[in-house]
């Protein structure tokens, strides 16, 4: 089943886009759970984008939707779905119609009984009017008390419109029980039904839809069982699910290191990591699994599979390791007339490429596939979800289709939502952001963050990425200042001139420009912030030469707009960067981006 051409897989879309500041590379754990979904809205407009993440306190989050309208190039902050990143808290998605229906609860390397590791339902309604989603109150499916927890929940729909929540509860001597509820009238309430099965170990699974039929396979953390199967059917009284049996005869690691999705045809397609940490597909025809294929032979914890499928064709995408916890690559395989191709490599960047997710399905007619996944440093260190695609030969175009051009080609334009720069900081020193960056005043990075170090009331720290050199362009930052002065970001920076959006200590915005040794001020507003000394996102975008276009944002919320159209204003490209008058002003996940026409 191995070996036909690559031929299928000649056209690697290189455009790995960091998207999403996150606490790290694991962020788009658990892997067993979608994280994404495609809406198609109608009304002549480019299906939509749904991703959640649990950001851990990166830009001040925690659990969130972003969103994008760009076929999932570039995604920005939509809403928050938990906001407390204290608690940890995973979703699961599933597109009804033009709805979003979801499921969170607690996921963490380590589970410990606690009242405050419930599961959720919640209903995200869309509104033709203003073109987004709205929550509905927030369902409790289970309700954890102080000698158990819940994790891990799972959704599904079967065909009759029912609503199924499936999740794990630690039990007191160690072990877990998959538990599981059903609601009858569209998430309003959920009724228990009887225990699906019970390990001695932490648990994990995946319940899925199979078009007429329920299916629940599942396994547990280090222990070399078989991994079970359960089945309903959609006609049977709800009460009603077959036998536990072996699904297969090896367990499958930590019991949630897996990807599935229904075939189309009755059957489901099952990618996972055993327990000696091999990947392996195996194809389920409703009834029973077949034959094992070994997609990849080479061992690590952190190697997890991600799949899509279109029409008959599966796409499998998937990390390696190169040097533990430090180097790995990011490849692909496709199935397709029952042959796997041989892999690709779609990213082999020397960072650490943790649990990656993908789209459940995709239409016919698709351009490319995109895979999401954590990128960091290394394992233990704060970064970005990022994005990289695999081209489908014979895809159509629309809003899914990339650009014509090779965007890694030498020379060519940036094309709009690219990354020019990003830094995280994880560095430290007592006098430099890194060889990346060019400074006046004084700085340093204590491991996290940028920090200024200097009190100049007769300048600025300044800190300039030499990456980011553009025109139209977009930066952004968190940023806190304590309210003790102000601090911001600036663009188009070159020699003594530039734009800069500073926040003051009174709560208020500026936007300037600079130039010949002083500044005039283009336009000022409130923050929107409670309170000055608040942490918050900070996001400048200019655009333009005649004239030049320029908008400030504070935590996604765009609150200045201004139009240059001075003789004096600047119109050609410079750097993006970091200002200050001020030592022990520290900024954070610092991104520039291309823009096209405009914010």
């Amino acid at each position: 089943m191995v070996g036909f051409s690559t031929a299928l897989l000649a056209t690697v879309l290189a455009s790995l886009a960091p998207m999403v500041p996150v606490s790290g590379g694991n962020a788009l754990t658990l892997p067993a759970q979608r994280h994404a979904v495609r809406i198609d809205t109608g009304s002549g407009r480019p299906p939509t984008w749904l991703l959640t993440v649990q950001q851990e306190g990166a830009e001040g989050r925690g659990l969130s939707f972003f969103r994008s309208d760009d076929g999932g190039r570039t995604f920005r902050f939509a809403a928050a779905i938990q906001p407390d990143a204290s608690h940890a808290d995973r979703a699961e998605v599933l597109a009804v119609g033009r709805d979003v229906a979801l499921v969170y609860s607690f996921e963490a390397p380590r589970l410990t009984a606690s009242r405050r590791h419930d599961v959720y339902f919640q209903w995200w309604r869309y509104r033709p009017e203003t073109h987004d989603w709205a929550p509905q109150p927030a369902v409790r499916v289970f309700d954890a008390d102080d000698t158990t927890a819940y994790s891990r929940a799972l959704l599904a729909r079967d065909s009759r419109g029912r609503l199924w929540v499936q999740a794990f509860r630690l039990d007191s001597d160690g072990g877990s029980t998959a538990v599981l509820s059903v609601s009858t009238d569209g998430g309003a309430s959920f009724q228990r039904q009887a225990n699906l099965g019970r390990v001695k170990r932490r648990g994990g699974g995946r319940l899925l839809s199979l078009g007429s039929k329920l299916v629940f396979v599942y396994a547990m953390h280090d222990g070399f069982e078989p991994t079970r199967l359960r089945l309903r059917d959609d006609a049977d009284p709800l009460d009603t699910w077959s036998a536990v049996r072996d699904a297969f005869s090896e367990g499958i690691y930590h019991g949630a290191a897996l990807s599935a999705v229904a075939d189309g045809r009755g059957g489901m397609h099952l990618v996972y990591k055993d327990e000696s940490e091999r990947l392996y597909h195996r194809h389920f025809n409703g009834s029973t699994f077949g034959p094992r294929t070994l997609l990849e032979g080479s061992r690590d914890w952190a190697m997890q599979a991600a799949t899509t499928r279109i029409g008959d064709t599966l796409y499998v995408f998937y990390n390696t390791m190169r040097e533990p916890n430090v180097s790995y690559e990011v490849r692909a395989r496709v199935l397709k007339d029952g042959r796997f191709s041989e892999p690709v490599v779609l990213d082999s960047r020397r960072t650490y490429k943790g649990y990656p997710n993908a789209l459940e399905t995709l239409p016919e007619g698709t351009s490319e596939v995109p895979c999401f996944f954590g990128d960091a440093p290394d394992a233990n260190s704060r970064g970005y979800v990022s994005r990289v695609s695999l081209a489908v030969p014979g895809g159509g175009g629309g809003d899914d289709a990339p650009p014509d051009e090779d965007e890694d080609a030498p020379g060519s334009e940036p094309q709009p939502g690219e990354l020019l720069f990003g830094d995280t900081f994880p560095r430290t020193s007592s006098s430099s952001l890194g060889s990346d960056w060019k400074l006046s005043g004084l700085w340093l990075t204590d491991g996290r963050r940028a920090v200024s170090d200097l009190d100049n009331p007769n300048g600025d720290n300044l800190a300039f990425a030499l990456p980011s050199r553009c025109d139209d362009c977009q930066v952004q930052a968190r940023l806190q200042a304590f309210g003790a002065d102000e601090a911001g970001l600036v663009v188009r920076a070159e020699a003594d001139a530039r734009y800069a959006l500073v926040l003051l200590p009174q709560g208020r915005l500026q936007l300037r420009r600079y130039g010949g040794g002083g500044f005039i001020v283009l336009g000022e507003t409130a923050s929107g912030l409670a309170a000055p000394w608040e942490a918050a996102t900070l996001s400048l975008s200019v655009w333009g030469a005649g004239p030049v276009r320029l908008s400030a944002s504070v935590e996604g919320q765009v609150r200045l707009r201004v139009t240059d159209d001075d003789p004096a204003a600047l119109t050609g490209e410079g750097y993006a960067g970091l200002a200050t008058p001020i030592a022990g002003v520290w900024f954070d996940d610092f991104l520039v981006r291309a823009l096209g026409t405009g914010p």
